[in-house]
């Protein structure tokens, strides 16, 4: 080898061990790995389980209902306080205890069981329930919570519907307005929906205008009946003598056609 060429393969050499030393033999220390966590995600709260309800029958035992109170499971409140203010109500009804009832009614009805209690006509009326089938839901029209109860008094059925409302403060009662004739009246399953369907229909025949009815007449002197159109000379009633009217007398009853004003249907004992 010629002193050139081995003085280039020397520093050739040299330069692939000093490579190979800074690549292995180097004495700083290898970088450590930090560990980078990935950004924590918000929790979503848990919604907490309903509180178990307990049933219907163990509350009964645990209150003292009174046995002639039906409350089906299916058709029960969804909480307990729900549950315990209903059946503590319609128990009032069974056992004739008006301090219990009138504690969970509003000011109009418990006006109302107050003269019924003075008149003698609620001890009357409920000693004479034999059963009470009880059903709650809601009002089809606002969603308030409702309580119907069919009495069984006497060998008749009696119906009636309540809004309630439950609270810390305890548990308050109000009639709903009963068409006439309603227990012939309610169909389905859901007799707190067809309740309210019933009363609106009602209310729209109370809306509509009374029927006009036109009673033939005739002028004095003229023997041709006509319709009475107001004004002119005074109509004369063919089938009795033309006499003054008396206001003394009372006035005719409503013709047919005139429906009677819809009123609130009491429970037992209220009418």
């Amino acid at each position: 080898m010629t002193p050139l060429l081995a003085r280039h393969s020397s520093r050739a050499l040299a330069i692939v061990l000093g490579l190979t030393l800074v690549g292995c033999g180097s004495s700083q220390p290898d970088p450590v790995a930090i560990p980078v966590s990935a950004p924590s995600r918000p929790k979503t709260p848990r919604t907490p389980p309903p509180p178990p309800v307990t049933s219907v029958v163990q509350l009964m035992l645990d209150l003292g209902i009174d046995d002639r109170v039906s409350l089906p499971e299916d058709m029960a409140p969804m909480t307990d306080p729900e549950r315990k203010a209903v059946l503590e109500f319609f128990d009032s009804f069974a056992r004739g205890d008006q301090t219990a009832l009138g504690s969970m009614l509003t000011k109009v009805d418990h006006d109302e069981l107050d003269e019924l209690v003075k008149s003698g006509a609620w001890t009357d009326a409920t000693s004479k329930i034999s059963g009470i089938d009880v059903q709650t839901g809601t009002s089809p029209a606002n969603g308030e919570p409702c309580a119907l109860a069919v009495f069984y008094v006497d060998g008749g059925f009696q119906p009636q519907l309540w809004y309630y409302t439950v609270d810390r403060d305890g548990a308050e009662f109000d009639a709903v307005a009963a068409p006439p004739n309603l227990m012939d009246r309610l169909y389905g399953d859901d007799w707190i929906a067809a309740w309210f369907e019933i009363l609106d229909e009602e209310m729209a025949l109370a809306d509509k205008p009374d029927e006009e009815f036109v009673v033939p007449q005739r002028e004095v002197g003229d023997n041709t009946p006509r319709a009475s159109a107001g004004g002119g000379r005074p109509a004369v009633n063919p089938t009795r003598p033309n006499t003054p009217s008396d206001p003394s007398r009372p006035s005719a009853p409503d013709g047919p056609g005139r429906r009677p004003k819809k009123g609130k249907r009491s429970a037992p004992g209220k009418g």
